[in-house]
C-alpha cells in the first residue's frame, strides 16, 4: 500500500493559495469579479433551485410515508373493530324507529302466539349516554306454552330485545293459566360512530 505525504499536499495547496492572491494582486480583483461572481453564483443558485425543492418535496414525501405506514400498520385492528362495531349496530334498532318499535313488536308477537294481553304500559324512554333506554311492561293471562312460545319469540327478535322480569303468579280459579308480568327492554343509540 502506498503511503501519502500529506506534508507534500498540504505544501502544494499553499504553493496554490500564493498563485492565486499573487495573481489577485498583480491583475487587480476587477479583472476577475465576474468569475468569482459566476463561481459563487453558479454553486447558490443550484442549491437553492434544485436542492432544497428536491429537500422540501422528500421531507413531505418522507412525512406522507411515515402515516401512511402507520395507517396500514393500524388498518387491520381498525376494520376489526369496524366490523365489530356494524354488527352490534345492525342488533339494535335505528334511531327513526324510536318512538313505535318496542310497542308495535311486542303486539305483533303476542297476535303471532295469539295472546290477548290484560294491561300494556306505554313505554318508558330513560336517556343515557349516546342513547336511549326504552322499557315497557306487560300484563297477560297464558298458559305455560303459550308463555315460553312468547319468550322465545322475544328473545329472537332481531333488533334486540332484552327481556328484564318475568313474573309468573298462579290462578286457581282456572287450572293451567297463570297471570305474567313480563318487563322488556332495548336500546336504541342515537349517536353513531
Amino acid at each position: 500500500m502506498a503511503k501519502i505525504d500529506f506534508s507534500l499536499l498540504v505544501d502544494k495547496i499553499q504553493d496554490e493559495i500564493k498563485l492565486i492572491s499573487a495573481t489577485l494582486k498583480d491583475k487587480g480583483s476587477n479583472r476577475f469579479s465576474r468569475t468569482l461572481i459566476t463561481a459563487l453564483a453558479v454553486p447558490f443558485g443550484c442549491y437553492v433551485l434544485v436542492y432544497m425543492p428536491a429537500q422540501k418535496r422528500l421531507s413531505l414525501v418522507d412525512g406522507e410515508l411515515r402515516v401512511a405506514r402507520d395507517a396500514a400498520k393500524h388498518a387491520d385492528t381498525y376494520k376489526d373493530l369496524k366490523d365489530r362495531l356494524n354488527i352490534a349496530y345492525a342488533q339494535l334498532p335505528l334511531p327513526k324507529d324510536r318512538a313505535n318499535f318496542l310497542s308495535d313488536t311486542v303486539r305483533e308477537a303476542l297476535r303471532a302466539e295469539g295472546i290477548v294481553a290484560t294491561s300494556v304500559q306505554p313505554p318508558n324512554d330513560v336517556e343515557v349516554a349516546g342513547g336511549v333506554v326504552q322499557s315497557l311492561s306487560i300484563t297477560m293471562r297464558v298458559r305455560f306454552p303459550e308463555l315460553m312460545a312468547f319468550l322465545a319469540r322475544m328473545e329472537s327478535s332481531k333488533p334486540l330485545i332484552h327481556i328484564n322480569s318475568v313474573d309468573v303468579a298462579k290462578k286457581t280459579e282456572q287450572i293451567g293459566v297463570n297471570d305474567v308480568t313480563c318487563g322488556l327492554s332495548t336500546i336504541i343509540l342515537l349517536e353513531r360512530l
